[in-house]
């Protein structure tokens, strides 16, 4: 038989689909793997027995269900599957088993150790599709013995119950890792954080050294600098730390501000993220400027009531551009 298997959406390589791949290669059936959501279909598989679609977001919904539509008509059995479009989930069959990595050709390793979140943050939709936070697998369950990294999915691992074997685990294994949904900085403590020193822990491309955490409100601030303050004492550099600023929801231009300014005092990195349904051109200009990170040669004063364009071409100037880098080094 032939499998389809659909990659809709995301830029990243897709968990499910390479478990489902491990699954059909067992059972003896070729897997073709579609990017996309145009109607072509791969030239070596143009008339699939079986497809998998994943989606992850919603507003895909319908050309999801106009391609199933098309695959219906020529035979084939559909299942779609993804937050984008439903809650369905993996059975036990799939969900533990060593995903197939060879589908995207990637030399890492992917998986949840937990599911789930103890927050309820209005704006995420972990909670109410995954619920309370829980165990899912263990470490050896999805990290391939050829490689020597790994992105962790799990939502909030600090607040997992199996949060400090999976640490000590991924010291013992001495794997680089991506803690790639981010960590809770109000669940740092003396002791995690001392684990933590000792992970090798860096950002999604495995280039730079990072852990990233997330300043999604106001009222966090003095949970943020205490966080800071321990990791430190656990000889975790400020200059590793990255912070997303969720902007743009229940804040105002001067909350939102000051967060981006107090983290770039204490020696951190700041990431601005506005909230999905703000239209306030204010955001956008923010986020460049942040994000860039034009903040290292230019005052958000300067940046924002100036000519930003012609600022812009100035600090992306040769000799800019090199005083910009010297800055990020301090």
């Amino acid at each position: 038989m032939k499998v389809l298997l659909v990659h809709a959406d995301g830029k990243m390589p897709l968990l499910p689909l390479m478990k489902i791949s491990a699954v059909e290669k067992k059972r003896g059936n070729e897997v073709f793997l579609k990017k996309g959501l145009s109607l072509d279909l791969p030239l070596e598989c143009p008339k699939p027995n079986d497809a998998y679609i994943s989606c992850i977001f919603d507003w895909n919904r319908n050309k999801v269900l106009k391609l199933s539509d098309n695959l219906q008509k020529i035979g084939c059995k559909v299942v779609i599957g993804g937050y984008g479009v439903n809650d369905s989930t993996l059975s036990s069959e799939i969900e533990h088993v060593m995903p197939d990595y060879d589908l995207y050709g990637i030399d890492y390793s992917l998986g949840f150790t937990s599911r789930g979140c103890i927050r309820k943050c209005p704006w995420c939709i972990v909670w109410r599709k995954e619920g309370w936070i829980r165990e899912n697998a263990d470490l050896k369950e999805f990290l391939h013995r050829h490689h020597k990294k790994v992105i962790l999915l799990d939502n909030n691992i600090l607040a997992a119950p199996n949060c400090e074997k999976v640490l000590i685990d991924l010291i013992a294994y001495d794997v680089k890792v991506n803690f790639n949904q981010g960590l809770d900085i109000r669940l740092i403590n003396e002791r995690n954080a001392r684990l933590l020193s000792k992970v090798r822990y860096y950002d999604w491309k495995f280039k730079a050294r990072r852990l990233h955490f997330g300043f999604d409100l106001p009222q966090m601030e003095s949970e943020v600098l205490k966080g800071i303050e321990i990791l430190g004492k656990a000889g975790i550099p400020r200059s590793h730390l990255m912070f997303y600023v969720l902007v743009g929801y229940n804040s105002s231009y001067e909350e939102d501000l000051h967060r981006i300014e107090l983290l770039i005092k204490e020696g951190v990195k700041p990431y601005v993220m506005p909230f999905n349904d703000t239209h306030d051109s204010y955001y956008p200009h923010l986020e460049r400027w942040v994000n860039r990170p034009f903040y290292e040669v230019v005052p958000w004063e300067k940046y924002n009531h100036g000519n930003s364009q012609k600022i812009i071409r100035k600090i992306l100037s040769p000799k800019a551009q090199i005083m910009s880098y010297d800055s990020s080094l301090v």
